[in-house]
């Protein structure tokens, strides 16, 4: 009988430490969503000033084009100013859930525009790691290899290493 109310306040007991590990869970998830909404808020509102500050330097170089009696790149350089100070002011404006929910909003939208976009820009950043690369591997001078008895050398050739791009 005595074994059975054991088990009764073990399971009881148990019931407990799960019912405060899950509220802990909660808080901390509550917590980390809080703080990620606070970090995009800033960032977007840091997003847009960098933007609208590249538009404002865009526009004095539209001016100056059109000064200078280049209208055709002015007009250019301008519309660009504009559309980048309306995304600038609707960065600096909008906080990071509703820029987050018109991002998922247009990627559903668009999934192979996203998708090409997502391409392009991992071939960019994989030829930008193979362009930095290469110079880390190539050695100043010849290299020696092989045993003591038969020491071989290599030259680089003018070429470099051989590779093309």
């Amino acid at each position: 009988m005595g074994n059975m109310t054991d088990e009764r306040t073990s399971q009881s007991e148990l019931e407990q430490v799960k019912e405060r590990v899950q509220d802990a869970t909660e808080s901390v998830k509550s917590g980390t969503r809080d703080g990620l909404r606070t970090q995009i808020d800033t960032r977007t509102a840091q997003a847009g000033e960098q933007v609208s500050s590249t538009a404002r330097a865009m526009r004095s170089a539209g001016e100056q084009l059109r000064r200078e009696g280049d209208d055709r790149a002015a007009t250019a350089v301008e519309t660009v100013a504009e559309h980048g100070e309306r995304l600038g002011s609707y960065l600096s404006e909008a906080n990071g859930e509703t820029v987050l929910r018109e991002a998922e909003d247009f990627a559903r939208r668009q999934p192979w525009l996203v998708a090409g976009a997502g391409l392009m820009l991992g071939f960019v950043a994989a030829r930008f790691v193979k362009a930095t690369s290469a110079d880390r591997y190539r050695t100043p001078g010849p290299v020696s290899y092989g045993s003591a008895r038969t020491t071989r050398t290599a030259v680089p050739t003018a070429g470099g290493s051989g590779d093309i791009g």
